[in-house]
């Protein structure tokens, strides 16, 4: 029994407290960065995002850490600069009525995780996170996109959408 339990703890302890690897040239690959609501946000600092006619990169702006700087805030893409395995997290947060809300986790050109819901006219604000582990070479792209038709909100006052990922070994 205690060799089961053993392997049921050790993936999360791997996920939760697995130190960040250095690459070659001794320098650490993390990111943490914030989405913020676009010039003109509402008085009480929220605004809604989307929808747009196609699907549209989200541009986390407000960086946190980017160790590495690997995370281009200006395009909103992580672009690996070693070849190795890449833990990615992001939380979303919306505040609409009645629409399509959600996020995907984009590789080059491929989605790779989402998140949705519909809101309903009963339910209006709503958080929801997704993580992977991804094999990537040098020059892959990591980014968050919003896909057409889709909602989200973002907060000048609050970090309620994050988008993080570090390198967890080379390979």
């Amino acid at each position: 029994m205690a060799g089961l339990i053993l392997l049921l703890v050790a993936p999360i302890v791997l996920v939760t407290a697995y130190p960040l690897t250095a690459h070659a040239d001794g320098g650490i690959v993390a990111f943490t960065a914030v989405l913020q609501p676009p010039s003109g946000d509402g008085s009480d600092g929220f605004q809604s995002m989307g929808p747009y006619s196609s699907d549209t990169t989200i541009i986390y702006g407000n960086v946190i850490t980017n160790i590495g700087d690997a995370y281009n805030s200006a395009t909103g893409i992580f672009t690996a600069p070693v070849k190795g395995v890449y833990f990615f997290t992001f939380t979303t947060y919306s505040w609409v009525s009645s629409a399509d809300i959600g996020v995907q986790l984009m590789k080059n050109t491929d989605e790779v995780v989402m998140v949705w819901e519909n809101q309903d006219r009963g339910d209006n604000e709503d958080y929801a996170s997704n993580s992977v582990v991804l094999q990537l070479k040098v020059g892959d792209r990591i980014y968050m996109s919003l896909p057409k038709g889709f909602y989200i909100a973002a907060s000048s006052l609050h970090n309620l959408n994050t988008f993080t990922g570090y390198l967890l070994g080379q390979m």
